[in-house]
């Protein structure tokens, strides 16, 4: 049994199968989850483990030449390198691209041990998990098997493209579904109720919806009166968002409004994208649709990520308990503070490519004024970069354990294929280094990182012998009456919040009136994975007829400009620019050069979904 790693709600679980001692294909089993099928990545994986963008061996690269050279020469000149660098001045940037705890968590430890500076880790969910911490004291939620049973809202995630598996789940079950989101998606086009907003304006809907129980007395006063703190606040606070005011400030006409709020009362699942704390007031959504769901009477009914459900130490993977990082970079900001290092590693993630300016990472790399090292199976943009290569097996090629932010399976992954070449896992690496710089005695070094995996999952209530024994586990469901806020309730008016010195109630700033560049999912990609199986995407973007200037075009804001292909396209709204997926621009430049890095209040995650850009014309060069 093995299970998929990718930065995906799905994690699928497999059974390989072989043919002539060698791997053939992944077979998805057929139980819950996974229910028989994956998607186009999943499918693609055994094919990459030939890619020939496979990295095989070690490759320095100096100003005129790159050399293939051992591991001990390679790792020499990186230790080198950071023992004559001040360890605020040494950064590892790593993120979800492998979700193997031995893979992603355990090798940070060798970095807080020496008191480098790592990202924040807010690319992703972090703003709206915290968000909806200030009201519940946690942000986990519904299980899978909900997805079945109730009606379902899919709340700013084209389900259809990158949820595969929950959206069957509600599909095949038959119940009434519904979506909110500012893109006509593929989930969108397939609900019983899609509801369009402007971009940035979620928030307003949401109290909106509030507001509309509050009036018809529909919430369940029992919950509000046992288990609530602030409900009279809350009341005052949301009567401003009449259905007039919202139809104004989101472009959703009281009728849909209406019609949505006559779902909720039909106490439906509210599954809450990602994206949402990717977007311009977006943690205040976050709250606030979780708050829909405080009224309803229903502490398990939205799901934002289930992570933090399962008990699994995360921070002592990483060493956290022991050591910290001696500097803490916003993932947003980081090509802005570029200047400040001096060596940045890298494993687990495409920088380049990925984060808002990743590209002047590559620029400082190319300049001389940054040593970038990157352990990665493939060729990517930010190993075309680097000065150090290292090559690391795929999910496929060693073991590890899986854990998923949605499904509570924690699986034992085997290896199922041999790397190719000299292809070291993570903590080999991490291990070796160690040894290098004075540092295999320090604890979090010494402790075997299966006994820190143990350690780990045991919060779990399991342990690693019985994992490994049973291949999977399905772990408990979590306590959804323990609102570890600081009244101990679910806060409409959040104490918790107010304590922090921030707005006790999810807040509204009206968006710039501006073009806003967003960025739906594309079908054949995990973020900036599985290019060399379906090649790349392609530079183009989709605008309303209204907005559109010619198939030529140039976005630029303040942080910089791309230039790319254009499509006049009727379903995209007005003020609205498409871009599906992650890629480069015409000339190789990514599209992230323009993305919008600012952090988000609550967990820092970047504005990047809410991109304000300018357009005009161009011409293409002969």
């Amino acid at each position: 049994m093995i299970a998929c790693t990718r930065d995906c709600f799905d994690t699928c679980i497999f059974r390989p199968v072989y043919r002539g001692g060698k791997l053939e294909k992944l077979v998805p089993i057929d139980e819950f989850p996974t229910l028989g099928f994956t998607c186009a990545r999943g499918v693609a994986d055994v094919k990459r483990l030939s890619s020939p963008k496979r990295i095989k061996r070690p490759v320095l690269r100096g100003e005129r030449q790159q050399i293939e050279v051992s591991w001990s020469r390679a790792l020499e000149e990186l230790a080198l390198r950071i023992r004559e660098t001040h360890p605020e001045e040494v950064l590892h940037i790593d993120y979800d691209g492998n979700q193997g705890l031995l893979t992603w968590y355990y090798p940070a430890r060798l970095f807080n041990a020496l008191g480098a500076a790592s990202t924040d880790y807010s690319i992703c969910s972090a703003e709206g998990s915290e968000a909806i911490k200030l009201h519940w004291g946690r942000s986990y939620g519904a299980m899978p098997e909900e997805l079945g049973r109730r009606p379902v809202v899919f709340w700013a995630l084209d389900a259809a493209t990158s949820f595969i598996h929950g959206w069957a789940l509600a599909k095949r079950a038959r119940n009434a579904t519904a979506a909110v989101d500012v893109v006509w998606t593929a989930t969108m086009k397939n609900v019983d109720l899609p509801v369009l907003v402007k971009p940035g304006t979620d928030v307003v809907l949401a109290l909106g919806i509030a507001r509309e129980i509050i009036l018809r007395g529909e919430y369940d006063r029992d919950f509000v009166d046992r288990y609530t703190y602030g409900f009279d606040k809350f009341v005052k606070y949301v009567e401003t968002y009449t259905p007039e005011y919202v139809e104004a400030e989101t472009g959703v006409r009281r009728e849909t409004l209406f019609r949505l709020v006559e779902f909720y009362l039909r106490r439906p699942v509210t599954v809450i994208g990602f994206a949402i704390g990717r977007t311009e007031n977006g943690g205040e959504a976050a709250r606030a649709i979780s708050l829909i769901h405080a009224l309803l009477g229903d502490p398990a009914g939205f799901y934002y990520s289930n992570s933090g459900a399962w008990g699994i130490d995360f921070a002592y993977l990483r060493g956290l308990h022991m050591a910290k990082p001696g500097r803490v970079v916003n993932m947003g900001l980081l090509g802005s503070w570029i200047d400040d290092f001096d060596i940045i590693y890298v494993w687990n993630a495409n920088p380049v490519l990925t984060l808002p300016q990743g590209n002047r990472l590559a620029e400082a790399a190319a300049r001389g004024d940054v040593f970038l090292a990157v352990h990665t199976p493939f060729i990517d943009e930010t190993a075309e970069a680097a000065h150090l290569v290292l090559p690391a097996p795929t999910y496929l090629e060693k073991d590890d354990v899986v854990y998923s932010y949605w499904h509570n399976y924690l699986v034992y992954n085997t290896a199922v294929a041999e790397p190719p070449g000299e292809a070291r896992r993570e903590t080999w690496v991490v291990a070796k280094l160690a040894e290098l710089l004075g540092l295999a005695e320090h604890p979090l070094m010494r402790e075997d990182p299966w006994e820190a995996v143990d350690k780990a999952i045991r919060g779990a209530g399991v342990t690693l012998k019985e994992l490994k024994e049973r291949g999977y586990v399905k772990l408990r469901a979590p306590d959804y009456y323990n609102f570890s806020t600081a009244t101990g309730k679910v806060e409409f008016y959040s104490v918790t919040a107010e304590r922090r010195g921030l707005s006790p109630l999810p807040q509204y700033k009206k968006p710039q009136d501006a073009l806003v560049l967003t960025f739906p999912p594309n079908p054949l990609y995990t973020n900036s994975q599985f290019r060399d199986i379906y090649g790349e995407p392609p530079p183009r973007v989709y605008m309303n007829p209204r907005d559109y200037v010619g198939d030529c075009v140039v976005l630029y804001n303040e942080q910089g400009e791309v230039v790319l292909e254009a499509s006049p396209d009727p379903s995209v709204p007005p003020g609205v620019v498409v871009y599906r997926g992650i890629g480069k621009d015409l000339r190789g430049v990514p599209i992230n050069a323009v993305a919008r890095g600012e952090p988000g209040l609550y967990g820092g995650t970047p504005k990047l979904y809410t991109t304000y850009v300018n357009v005009r014309p161009c011409e293409r060069s002969n």
